[in-house]
């Protein structure tokens, strides 16, 4: 924990002091018909399309397809032949659990949980590969408070209980339009040993479509 601390008080200066490893610019977009898309910097596109108890959505990025309704989730990609999930929400906080038969013949199992206070989030999760017989967790943490954005989340070997990595990021959302916000963010990787990896740097373009936004034309 006290090492936790300690790299998120110094973040900053890290960051400062780092030579930026990639700088991305991601672009998103999103109506009040429950249509979203986006294009990452890497240029894959995705795109999520939601309805009264139905979501769609597909990323290109491992080609990740995945329909559900009322809860139930089927899913497929390039390293996943088939996954199945059921989730569920009450209040200020959502769960839900899934099995993944991986394209490298794995079975997967796990779920995990997201309890949101405000402007601030803690998410859980857990997979179970039944054929490696390995555990692995991941616990994260985010806010979002007046467009300040950050985040940090720690990898975990349960069979081990060994600590894996960590991965902070930090960004300002500018609004510069009516349903146009620009956000310039930074992030850092830590190693199982606490050694810093390389610093990213990237800018997100956000537009809003409809009645609070951008006009539709």
């Amino acid at each position: 924990m006290k090492k936790l601390l300690f790299a998120l008080l110094m973040l900053p200066m890290s960051l400062f002091a780092a030579d930026f490893d990639s700088i991305g610019v991601n672009v998103s977009g999103h109506n009040d018909q429950g249509t979203n898309f986006g294009i990452s910097d890497s240029g894959s596109l995705s795109l999520a399309l939601a309805g009264e108890g139905y979501t769609f959505t597909f990323d290109q990025h491992d080609n990740d397809m995945a329909v559900s309704a009322y809860g139930v989730e089927l899913s497929r990609s390039d390293s996943k032949k088939v996954g199945v999930g059921y989730g569920a929400g009450i209040g200020i906080l959502d769960g839900g659990v899934h099995y993944n038969w991986m394209s490298s013949g794995d079975h997967v199992i796990g779920g995990g949980t997201t309890l949101t206070v405000g402007g601030f989030d803690l998410a859980t999760s857990a997979d179970w590969n039944l054929t490696a017989s390995n555990i692995t967790g991941k616990v994260g943490t985010s806010m979002d408070l007046w467009g300040a954005q950050a985040s940090a989340l720690s990898k975990w070997d349960i069979d081990d209980f060994s600590y894996d990595g960590l991965e902070l990021d930090a960004g300002y959302a500018i609004p510069v339009a009516a349903g146009i916000h620009i956000t310039p963010s930074v992030g850092v990787d830590f190693d199982s040993d606490w050694g810093r990896g390389d610093a990213t740097a990237s800018v997100s373009i956000s537009l809003s479509f409809g009645n609070n936004g951008i006009p539709a034309s």
